[in-house]
């Protein structure tokens, strides 16, 4: 008959935690939807020089375009 160790078995017992202490909340890195109707739809750019950065404001655009129809959205289901 082999011996089985401590450590082959699973605890089942949890070990005591101490609850975490409270935290002040950070400020938001991101803006409400007022502020976001306020906001710049498209970034400000100078020459763009390079295939990756007109791929990245086409990706930026993209984005944008859907942050805009969910704000959109938001909006006619405030209003009804």
């Amino acid at each position: 008959m082999t011996d089985r160790t401590d450590s082959t078995r699973t605890r089942t017992d949890r070990p005591t935690t101490t609850p975490a202490p409270t935290r002040t909340p950070r400020p938001r890195r991101y803006p409400n939807n007022e502020e976001n109707m306020n906001a710049p739809l498209v970034p400000l750019l100078d020459q763009p020089t390079q295939e990756n950065d007109i791929e990245q404001i086409r990706r930026d655009l993209t984005a944008l375009r859907l942050q805009l129809t969910r704000i959109e959205r938001a909006m006619q289901t405030e209003n009804q």
